[in-house]
């Protein structure tokens, strides 16, 4: 926190209050402090000595740049290693020295708040070649942007009345020069400028003039007026704090009566947008409103402290002025936001953009407007104070399904970043689609374990699929599997499992419990599987998969006269497998069934319709020769020969190819 100064306030009602002579205020906290100071035929015979009054004087003020006017050749290298690196070890530099006809000026900046772009020089008076006017291009640190530079015009015009002319010509090259800078460059035209009062001199005018071209055009910040031994004036007056001696070597004396040192800004730097001044905080360091016409060691000591006003009078016959600038916004912001998978139909999906303005306080607000894809919905208008952060909401469509991507564009008055994209991604999923058949939406079915003697049932199973699955489909969420009837002699093997199924299916295996049957009774049951879409926002229940169980237990073998009818149902594996070239598939039927004899990749999808109808009970035999249902060779890999129909259930077999 800086040490606190008493400033002189600048709006209407402070002018009135100076009048007075109780004009008073604290330091705002600042991002950007800039102070001119006439340092007084800098370093001349008495730099060294004069140092620790500077260093009094500038640690108070805590600047982060300093234009320095009247500074000779050696000055600046002087002032970097007496004055601001004993103040502020290592945390200061200075431009090249540009040596012209008198005493030159020169810059000083803090590296960790500004970078330095570059400089030029010029007279501003082809007809009399009396000091050069400096020019330096200066940016806070973290911004690029044009709109962030600052261009400053310092100079040190012709002194005493009577050269008002001079002064006019000065400021006419001033004028000038600065109507050439790039539209929208923001800039101070500074410095001992000579000024005794607006309606004398016609420099003045002539800076603050509308003109044609007004690029280069400054406003004061200061009430204008006859600011020469003008009480109504007392706060602004630069010159001289020396009345008596002793008094800063070679100064001008007179007591405080002058206003000579300026900060003009051009307007853009008035909007209080952007790269701006901070209203009221253009000061004339260390002036209490009263010392007119007295030194300013004089009595009432003055807020800063009598040693404070006695290093104002030693170091130089200026007091300092500064002024403080509020930077621009910045922006920063997610790169990428991904909503969460969802179903189709499920609640607007919202996610929470992270968007601050990292700009050091009091810097500009960030002002953002949002545009987004198709799709996908955008938050109002948001603005984020200097320092702070906003989550603003953005939406994701889920009327539709799809693998959704698009953009959030935002806009922004961050002159770094005017517009920033937002990668915007989500996926919103097709419902499951649960089925006893891979092919067709299957809601019912039959599973017969035949009629056999006690001791002769074999374990059956049935396949559950989520047909049509693909990367865009939910997984259908198995959640129960429950069996009514059959005086519970009917049941899973292992135990119910819920299970989530993608694309190959899941079986189930189930049993028949023999053991005390009654002969040649016939067992019936039903077998309900609830299933739903996997638990994600917007699932909904599926139908039931309902299985009727069917077994007998007889007495003896089976009634018919063809002793080659097989007892059992079955689907042997194929030989040879794998298969290079063809396989036989062999198949025993206990009853004449319509059923379905399939190959099928591990995706479920079905690559072979081998048979397909009417099939009579007894043994049969197929040969397949690795082609799929448009003749072509499938390729090599595990696939499933699959026997399904009617009150079958499903029986898998694996077969491998080898190519």
């Amino acid at each position: 926190m800086k040490s606190p100064i008493r400033l002189a306030r600048l709006d209407c009602i402070a002018f009135a209050i100076a009048a007075l002579g109780v004009l008073l205020a604290v330091p705002p906290a600042h991002a950007l402090r800039v102070v001119d100071y006439n340092l007084l035929n800098y370093p001349g015979t008495s730099g060294t000595a004069r140092a620790p009054y500077y260093r009094t004087i500038l640690s108070a003020i805590s600047p982060d740049v300093i234009v320095a006017g009247e500074v000779n050749t050696g000055g600046p290298t002087q002032f970097l290693n007496e004055v601001l690196n004993v103040m502020e070890p290592g945390q200061w530099a200075t431009v090249p020295y540009v040596d012209g006809n008198d005493s030159d000026a020169s810059l000083f900046y803090k590296t960790a708040k500004v970078q330095f772009l570059g400089q030029g020089a010029f007279y501003p008076n082809p007809a009399y070649l009396l000091r050069y006017v400096h020019t330096y291009r200066i940016i806070p640190v973290g911004y690029s942007s044009a709109a962030s530079v600052l261009r400053i015009y310092t100079a040190h015009l012709k002194a005493s009345t009577g050269f008002e002319s001079d002064r006019l010509a000065e400021c006419t090259g001033i004028r000038d020069s600065m109507n050439t800078m790039p539209t929208g460059t923001h800039a101070f035209a500074c410095g001992d400028l000579n000024f005794y009062t607006q309606a004398a001199e016609p420099g003045y005018a002539k800076l603050l003039e509308s003109q044609t071209n007004n690029i280069g055009r400054v406003y004061d910040l200061l009430p204008a007026g006859s600011w020469h031994d003008n009480a109504s004036f007392a706060p602004y007056h630069t010159q001289s704090p020396c009345l008596t001696t002793p008094c800063a070597s070679g100064a001008a004396t007179g007591g405080l009566d002058d206003r000579f040192d300026f900060i003009l800004p051009t307007y853009n730097l008035a909007t209080r947008h952007g790269l701006a001044v901070i209203p009221n905080t253009c000061i004339s360091v260390g002036n209490d409103a009263l010392h007119l016409n007295k030194n300013i060691t004089d009595t009432p000591t003055i807020p800063e402290g009598a040693a404070y006003a006695t290093a104002l009078k030693l170091a130089s016959d200026h007091l300092p002025v500064r002024v403080d600038l509020q930077l621009p916004a910045m922006i920063l912001a997610d790169a990428a936001m991904v909503f969460d998978t969802v179903i189709v139909g499920a609640t607007t999906q919202t996610e929470y953009l992270s968007l601050s303005n990292p700009a050091i306080a009091p810097a500009d607000s960030l002002n953002c407007t949002f545009v987004v894809s198709s799709g996908f919905g955008a938050p109002g208008p948001v603005a984020v104070a200097a320092g702070g952060v906003a989550h603003p909401p953005v939406t994701m469509s889920t009327a539709t399904a799809g693998a959704k991507v698009g953009s959030l564009t935002i806009t922004s008055d961050a002159p770094e970043h005017p517009t920033t994209p937002v990668a915007l991604s989500g996926t919103v999923l097709y419902h499951a689609l649960a089925s006893l058949d891979s092919t067709t939406t299957v809601l019912s079915d039959d599973l017969d374990f035949g009629d056999h003697e006690i001791g002769a049932f074999t374990d059956r199973s049935v396949r559950l699929f989520n047909r049509n699955y693909d990367s865009l489909h939910a997984r259908l969420f198995v959640s129960a599997g429950v069996i009514t009837g059959g005086a519970g002699r009917f049941s899973f093997v292992g135990g119910f499992t819920g299970t989530l199924i993608a694309g190959p299916g899941r079986d189930y295996a189930l049993a028949f419990d023999d053991t005390g049957a009654t002969l040649d009774s016939t067992y019936t049951a039903t077998l309900t599987f609830a299933d739903a879409d996997e638990p994600l926002p917007g699932a909904t229940p599926q139908p039931n998969l309902v299985v009727s169980l069917r077994a007998r237990a007889i007495s003896g073998t089976v009634d018919t006269d063809d002793v080659s009818i097989p007892a059992v149902t079955r689907l042997y594996p194929p030989s040879p497998n794998p298969l290079v070239g063809s396989t036989t598939l062999r198949l025993d039927l206990a009853r004449a069934v319509d059923a379905s004899l399939a190959i099928f990749d591990p995706s479920g999808r079905r690559v072979a319709l081998l048979r397909h109808g009417a099939f009579a009970s007894g043994r049969h035999t197929l040969t397949w020769d690795g082609r799929s249902e448009q003749g072509a060779f499938v390729r090599s890999g595990i696939y499933f020969l699959r026997f399904s129909g009617p009150g079958l259930g499903t029986q898998v077999v694996r077969v491998a190819i080898i190519r």
